[in-house]
């Protein structure tokens, strides 16, 4: 791929981001209901690993933390870490250094699979992270 295409793509996720992120903070999910609702659980009534992402992220930008983890502590963790990856990337491209490879191994891949479905068990049982 030619940098140039690179950077273009770098500085298009890195708008999306923004104005996502500009949405996301300016209308609550709680107050406006143009987000989303997880197929998930509109078909079984439990929670898949992502339900409350999207409010977990809006108190994350707001900076509050507890009430962030209160909606979705997987997210919660998970976001400054992606967040991070993609800076660092992004960065990377617009100094025309070689960017970083997001490769996992099988078994790095298979404890995340493993993280989420405990985590999925542990929030439908009643035992923490429930919203």
């Amino acid at each position: 791929m030619k940098p140039t295409n690179l950077k273009l793509r770098a500085n298009t996720l890195l708008g999306m981001l923004v104005l996502g992120g500009g949405v996301l903070y300016k209308f609550s999910p709680q107050d406006y209901h143009f987000y989303p609702v997880c197929p998930y659980y509109a078909l079984t009534h439990l929670l898949c690993p992502g339900c409350g992402g999207t409010r977990a992220l809006y108190y994350l930008l707001h900076g509050n933390v507890s009430e962030a983890m209160h909606y979705n502590a997987l997210v919660t963790v998970l976001a400054p870490i992606v967040l991070g990856w993609f800076l660092t990337w992004y960065f990377a491209v617009m100094l025309d250094r070689r960017p970083l490879r997001f490769r996992l191994h099988w078994s790095a891949i298979a404890f995340l699979f493993l993280v989420a479905g405990v985590f999925v068990v542990v929030r439908n049982a009643g035992i923490a992270f429930t919203i």
